[in-house]
């Protein structure tokens, strides 16, 4: 396998790049056959490729290719077949046996209990046509809708805090109170308080759910970060929501689903392995659907900006800076929280309060020559002044109008992976062993429609330099007749002189249909 092989392969299975990167191709090897990041590749692979993992059976013998055909219902050499098949090669997830005849595979997925048929092509739901710049307006109308409904969820929670299921859910009967004090029905207060929750908006406090100092932060920033950073929490959540975004992406342009639950047959052809267990996922692909609607990740059943920009895994929050429209100038009175506030005389003192660096987690502002802002409540900010070294003393009097913050923030991030680049350490890992092959190898390899003489004829050529006449059909199915000098291999393409174009021209190997010497 060469370097850019590998490096494809590499580039496919980011679970074999975690730190330390592997050092040789025997930690490599145990990393792609590794039993969670085989599971975790093949959860994602579509129906055609889970059918041959089905039909190979995971066993330790390799299964010769016709047998796979045989047991798929299709001929050995049906293009369907071969192009599943270099899904799954460039995933690691088979490999040809020595002799190029059988294939063995690590993924162990149990015998299919029917006999469907082979189902290379995925189905087509019901469409019809889609005004894209409709799809936009109602898109940025649901976003900002978002944008305005989720405060008024969190200042509820911040009014009377929300009590917390074992599950670390908001508690249904909440659901159903801030349904009627906020006057949304109750699946969008259950979107809005799960994305609040998944966005660390809101968290817990003990049995309860209250907004955190990240709200604050949050409510401060632009709508479109704001609006990115929920939606990013939602698209990381539910697997099966990337899942329906993706089919919704893949339709034709200016095209949407003309019934959502028709989407379901390519949702399942998709995901198969995730959607094996649902009954009813017509169901559920279109509750995702009216999440995404309520989100303006899709609207009317066609994938807006902000849902292309999340499946292409582009920036959404300068997607949604370009659509969401600028909010109205602020008047001249401001509206801040605290959960207390510090007061002496002594503005210097205050000033080398808020200076410090080990109060960062108090967030003092200064409000006034004489006062400062904690973003804590008082108990807190006198433990972390005297654990500074300060002495503080409570005043006695009534203490200030305090709103409910969580203190700690439980959500752990998982940990991020390696960002070595695959093509670089395909090529550091295959320097020991790697032989270099000759130009005859190479192009044996490269292009096997050439009669063995004609291959022979072509690897002169590049050996010593030498002048040869080619046919070559370019992308668009056009025959040419050429005679080049100077050709040498670079991957899978020779670079030389042509003499026909009068310039140095790369002429992919597949495409050299015939190969004969130079007439002079």
């Amino acid at each position: 396998m060469a370097a850019d092989e590998l490096g494809a392969v590499l580039r496919r299975r980011p679970d074999a790049l975690g730190a330390p990167p592997p050092e040789d191709l025997v930690q490599l090897a145990a990393r792609l056959t590794a039993r969670t990041g085989v599971d975790e590749v093949v959860a994602r692979l579509p129906l055609p490729a889970v059918q041959v993992l089905e039909a190979l059976g995971g066993g330790p013998d390799p299964v010769p290719l016709p047998e796979l055909a045989d047991r798929l219902g299709v001929a050995a050499d049906d293009p369907a077949l071969d192009a599943t098949l270099q899904v799954l090669l460039q995933r690691a997830l088979v490999w040809p046996s020595e002799d190029d005849t059988a294939l063995f595979t690590t993924a162990q997925l149990p015998a299919p209990s029917g006999h469907d048929a082979f189902e290379p092509v995925p189905p087509a739901p019901s469409l019809r046509p889609a005004d894209r710049t409709e799809v936009r307006d109602a898109a940025v109308q649901a976003a900002t809708l978002l944008l305005e409904r989720l405060p008024v969820l969190l200042d509820a929670a911040a009014a009377r805090p929300l009590s917390r299921q074992r599950s670390g859910e908001v508690a249904v009967r909440e659901r159903r109170r801030l349904a009627f004090t906020t006057g949304l029905d109750e699946p969008t207060v259950a979107l809005l308080a799960d994305l609040a929750v998944a966005a660390r908006l809101l968290g817990p406090d003990g049995v309860r759910f209250v907004p955190t100092l990240a709200y604050d932060e949050w409510a401060d920033r632009a709508a479109a970060d704001r609006l990115a950073r929920l939606l990013t929490q939602w698209w990381s959540g539910e697997p099966l929501r990337q899942v329906v975004v993706r089919a919704l992406h893949e339709l034709p342009p200016d095209t949407a689903v003309a019934d959502v639950e028709s989407l379901a047959p390519l949702v399942r052809w998709t995901a198969p392995l995730q959607t094996r267990a649902l009954d009813d996922l017509g169901s559920v692909v279109a509750g995702i659907v009216d999440e995404a609607t309520l989100l303006g990740v899709c609207a009317a059943g066609a994938l807006s900006p902000l849902g292309r920009a999340l499946a292409d895994g582009r920036g959404v929050a300068e997607v949604a800076a370009r659509l969401l429209p600028a909010g109205p100038p602020a008047d001249t009175l401001h509206v801040r929280g605290v959960g207390s506030v510090i007061v002496s005389e002594d503005t210097d003192l205050l000033d080398s309060l808020v200076a410090d660096g080990t109060l960062a987690a108090l967030k003092l502002r200064r409000v006034a020559p004489t006062v400062a802002g904690s973003a804590l409540s008082p108990v807190d900010t006198l433990a972390a002044l005297r654990a500074a070294g300060y002495r503080p003393a409570r005043d006695a009097g009534p203490g200030p109008v305090r709103l409910h913050r969580a203190r700690v923030d439980h959500a752990r991030r998982p940990p991020a992976r390696a960002t070595v680049d695959p093509g670089e350490l395909a090529a550091r890992l295959l320097v020991p062993t790697q032989r270099t092959p000759d130009p005859l190898e190479l192009i044996r390899q490269r292009a096997p429609q050439l009669r063995a003489d004609q291959a022979q004829l072509l690897a002169t050529a590049v050996e010593d330099g030498s002048p040869v006449w080619i046919r070559y059909v370019d992308a668009q199915g056009r025959a040419s007749e050429r005679v080049i000098d100077n050709a040498h291999l670079s991957g899978s393409t020779i670079d030389a002189w042509c003499r026909l174009r009068r310039d140095d021209r790369a002429f992919t190997l597949d495409k050299i249909v015939a190969v004969a010497p130079a007439r002079v």
